[in-house]
């Protein structure tokens, strides 16, 4: 069985558990290493009561729930057009 992009549905790699092409990744706009060095600074010399790892970990959270919060809103809003 093939693997195929979440995007496009093209030919796709694993990357963090996502099925991706070259391509899509591209269009991401990853981080260089040099970046996040860059900001891993950042929050160092500032006054956040977090570190720039701690942060991130915080958004993935964040953006998790939010998404559980969203899919169980459309998935109601689909069972009850069902049911009307």
């Amino acid at each position: 069985m093939e693997n195929h992009c979440v995007f496009c549905q093209e030919k796709a790699n694993n990357l963090y558990g996502i099925l991706i092409c070259d391509t899509c990744k591209a269009k991401l706009g990853l981080f260089s290493d040099a970046t996040i060095k860059k900001h891993i600074e950042l929050y160092a010399n500032s006054e956040k009561n977090r570190s720039y790892e701690e942060e991130i970990r915080y958004r993935l959270k964040f953006i998790e729930a939010d998404y559980l919060k969203k899919k169980i809103k459309l998935l109601h809003i689909l069972a009850r057009l069902e049911s009307l």
